[in-house]
């Protein structure tokens, strides 16, 4: 029996780990997205892959949100030049089928949003990484308990993208933390995070479950700051897909369509 989890899952974030909120966008939100490893290897990759080969000729390309909605702010210019063939009718055709891609992906997505000017003062002292693991760990942990119990005693990794020394450090520390602490905000004496095994890979690995993670992140916030009526939302589509992958587990229920917001539900 293998020691390992049968899942594995790969997080991205949208907006600064920070407390200061850019007003375009003035979240951290987190997307943690859990697959099946055999969906995974079997069915995900290699469609992801097929994708990159019918519209860049190889899978030579790391896909990131930002880059296909801002191309012209890619500063690399071999990598610009890629996100370019992707115009008019291509462009269309080419999100029309991620977008089927992503509807057929088996992932269980557990988003916990930081909307940072409704934070308290009180709780702007600890880190948003330690908010978010504290809290996205919790919502991965309750699915298991719900769906999955023999998984728990396994290890299940859990795998970020590098974002550089600083920000590498301070999730590392916080995964320290909730770990072997639990929440700092409060008592979690009824979770055990030590099968948790965090990895930070470099965004050049060409990781799809990191692609995925990064596509999903900031898409998911823009259809909160559109509920919150402080954004339009300007693709339902994507909005649908998503809200269909989205999971927040209690002790008792999971319920889809919803992410987990803080300071709602403390």
């Amino acid at each position: 029996m293998s020691d390992f989890s049968k899942y594995i899952v790969y997080v991205d974030e949208s907006g600064d780990a920070n407390w200061k909120a850019a007003p375009e966008f003035p979240l951290l939100c987190v997307n943690y997205c859990m697959f099946e490893k055999e969906h995974y290897l079997n069915e995900l990759i290699p469609r992801f892959n097929r994708l990159k080969f019918k519209y860049w000729g190889s899978d030579n390309i790391v896909l990131h949100e930002r880059d296909l909605r801002k191309t012209d702010k890619i500063r690399d210019a071999a990598v610009r030049s890629k996100y370019e063939r992707l115009k008019g009718e291509r462009r269309a055709e080419f999100m029309d089928e991620l977008t089927a891609l992503m509807k057929d992906a088996e992932v269980k997505c557990f988003c916990v949003i930081i909307d940072k000017p409704k934070v308290p003062k009180r709780h702007q002292s600890f880190d948003p990484y330690h908010i978010s693991l504290s809290r996205g760990f919790r919502q991965i942990e309750n699915y298991l308990k719900l769906h999955d119990p023999a998984e728990l005693t396994k290890d299940l990794h859990v795998v970020f993208e590098m974002r550089g020394r600083d920000d590498d450090a301070a999730l590392s520390r916080a995964y320290q933390q909730v770990t072997v602490q639990g929440s700092l905000l409060g008592p979690l004496a009824k979770y055990d995070f030590s099968n948790f095994r965090l990895e930070l890979m470099d965004k050049k690995s060409n990781s799809t479950g990191l692609q995925i993670a990064d596509l999903t992140a900031r898409p998911i916030g823009n259809h909160y700051l559109h509920e919150t009526g402080q954004k339009r939302l300007t693709d339902q589509r994507v909005a649908e897909v998503l809200l269909e992958k989205l999971h927040f587990c209690t002790g008792t229920v999971c319920e889809t369509g919803r992410y987990d917001v803080f300071h709602e539900g403390l």
